[in-house]
């Protein structure tokens, strides 16, 4: 849809507001300050909870709900009564293994989850997500956001659950060893990508110092094409691939990524990872190798994409200019257990699909959804009427239902007042459910899938027959980005047929670990020091340590791109004559009282 706005109104929206002056960088610092304490508290329940006690865990929902209340309670300290909008960006989602986002369900779901999914094995890496508890080996990816004002700040980081001496004494208990396999090669893959790219943005702020192997035509500038060679250099040096979603994209005042494929976004700018480019290697791949014609001939001429903006259509010729903020989020998936090529793709969870009890079929409803402000329609609920009047106030970002409850976020450090609040907060969400269905019925509500990351060999893909080609349309896809409807293009594969193999035997579940933080591109008329600099307002040293983890791969420093990947490495560490990175700290809290439910009570120091 395009924006029903005048153009001086999208002027404004679009240009005047996203001037990085000193108020706006300081509602960034806000965000990201709030977000990186939440994920240092999260993180920290986590331990608590699974590395350290030995008694009762809290599980994953739990983990969600006291994560939102945090934030919500932080920003209540901040701007107050100084701007109009401030909240939850990005409700906490815990992603483990094969779940590559979306994973953030509300505490009255647990009993469902399991009872809708009893056949999964011990072995499965489901089994976690299904009971809500983690498990040693398990690789956990921590997603939230904040904005205030509508300037987003959003992290992910991944984290591992090890297995600990539980003989030793609480604060003498340590990793029994380090994760290896492909999930420790997906973890370090995700990390040196994300900091290789910071270190390519800060770049951009000072062009003569990008390394001479990673331009183009002789051309010093950041582009979308250098960021997609790096990451893709640095995915396949680990013998990884980078899974669809992934993204290098700018985000604006109130334009976070929350709403792809639900607006077209005018003036799109970024690099967008999907099953097309992994298309695109295989047919570069065959030209090389000089396959057979038969072959050949299962490639199509790529269908013509009409839309209405064709600036909403992600490409890559785009130059990274100063002033600008960039959201990174990557996520990678290993490889080294498939000998065959194959695609990697996402999977659509749904409470519907699987049970006819298939082992391998995870069946769960989404717990965040998205308002959709372009459709209308007269409710005839009272309950669904009173809803959408919460949910409008909420905004444009994605929402739970729970944070709508008059009883969020929890406040009582009391054992029977947290109970009772709990209890409270479930017998509201019984009435938003039925409320919320009738909303999402008539598509004034979109859910946010829950997706899981899959392998299909390509020999199954171009073996199949397709007589429709890419004309068959799936009307239950989850959201895209503008011109990527279809997600094989060339071999005329559309979203219905993808949708199909995933019912093949030949198709297996991929862990999956992520990376995300949140950056600024500074001028000297905006920085600290007068200089030019990247400030990392999510993410970094303090928050996103990587986990222990030892892969057998590394970079081959022979290859002219990685050698280019080192020297930004150096550039990042030499403060002298480098580039100029700065990170966002978390705001100080300390623990005062006890609670039944964390085990902690907290207060802020700001």
């Amino acid at each position: 849809m395009e924006l029903a706005v005048s153009r001086e109104d999208q002027d404004i929206l679009l240009k005047d507001r996203n001037v990085l002056q000193e108020s706006v960088v300081d509602k960034y610092r806000t965000a990201g300050q709030i977000a990186q304490t939440a994920l240092k508290y999260v993180s920290g329940l986590i331990n608590e909870s699974y590395h350290r006690n030995d008694g009762t865990k809290i599980c994953i929902s739990e983990l969600c709900l006291l994560t939102d209340s945090f934030m919500l309670a932080r920003l209540e300290q901040c701007y107050s009564n100084k701007v109009n909008e401030r909240g939850i960006a990005l409700p906490t989602s815990i992603d483990i293994d094969q779940v590559a986002n979306g994973w953030c369900p509300e505490v009255d779901d647990s009993n469902n989850i399991v009872n809708w999914n009893k056949d999964v094995s011990e072995s499965d890496g489901l089994l976690s997500s299904v009971t809500g508890f983690l498990r040693a080996g398990d690789v956990v990816k921590i997603s939230l956001g904040v904005h205030v004002d509508g300037y987003t700040s959003q992290v992910s980081h991944t984290m591992v659950i090890y297995p600990v001496d539980v003989s030793l004494p609480r604060e003498q208990r340590v990793p029994t060893g380090p994760l290896l396999g492909g999930k420790a090669d997906a973890v370090a893959a995700a990390h040196l990508a994300s900091d290789t790219v910071v270190a390519l943005l800060a770049c951009s702020l000072t062009p003569e110092k990008i390394p001479a192997s990673l331009t183009l035509n002789g051309k010093n500038a950041v582009t979308g094409h250098v960021i997609r060679n790096v990451v893709d250099k640095i995915a396949q040096s680990f013998n990884c691939c980078v899974v669809p979603g992934s993204r290098v994209r700018r985000i604006r005042r109130f334009l976070a990524g929350q709403n792809e494929g639900i607006i077209a976004e005018r003036e799109y700018k970024g690099v967008a990872w999907t099953e097309s480019h992994q298309e695109a290697q295989l047919l570069a791949k065959i030209a090389q190798q000089e396959q057979t014609e038969e072959l050949k001939l299962t490639v199509s001429k790529r269908a013509t994409q009409i839309t209405e903006s064709a600036s909403a259509i992600p490409t890559d010729d785009f130059e990274v200019q100063s002033g600008e903020v960039y959201l990174i989020d990557l996520k990678m998936s290993p490889l080294s257990d498939f000998k065959k090529q194959g695609l990697v793709t996402l999977q659509d969870v749904d409470s519907y699909t699987g049970k006819s009890h298939k082992n391998d079929v995870l069946v769960a409803r989404s717990g965040a959804f998205i308002r959709d402000f372009a459709h209308s329609y007269t409710l005839k609920l009272k309950t669904s009427r009173q809803l959408l009047t919460k949910i409008d106030r909420n905004g444009v970002y994605p929402m739970k239902l729970a944070h709508l409850s008059p009883n969020f976020p929890l406040t009582s450090s009391s054992s029977n007042g947290e109970n009772n609040q709990l209890e409270a907060l479930k017998q509201d969400l019984k009435s938003f459910r039925l409320g919320m269905s009738e909303i999402t019925n008539n598509y004034l509500c979109l859910e946010k899938p829950i997706q899981i990351a899959k392998y299909i060999p390509w020999d199954h893909i171009l073996k199949t027959t397709n007589t429709k080609g890419n004309l068959s349309y799936d009307a239950t896809a989850s959201l895209t980005l503008p011109g990527h409807e279809t997600p094989l293009p060339k071999l005329g594969i559309s979203s219905l047929k993808l949708k199909s193999f995933m019912k093949s035997p030949e198709t297996h579940s991929l862990p999956v670990a992520r990376e995300s933080c949140t950056v600024l591109l500074c001028g000297s008329d905006t920085s600290l020091n007068e200089k030019p600099e990247l400030l990392r307002v999510t993410g970094g040293s303090k928050t996103c340590q990587p986990s222990w983890v030892h892969s057998k791969y590394e970079l081959n420093t022979q290859d002219p791109l990685v050698q280019g990947i080192f020297q930004l490495a150096a550039l990042s560490k030499d403060k002298r004559f480098g580039i100029t990175l700065r990170e966002t700290q978390p705001m100080k809290y300390h623990k005062t009282e006890t609670s039944s439910v964390d085990g902690d009570g907290d207060a802020m120091e700001l």
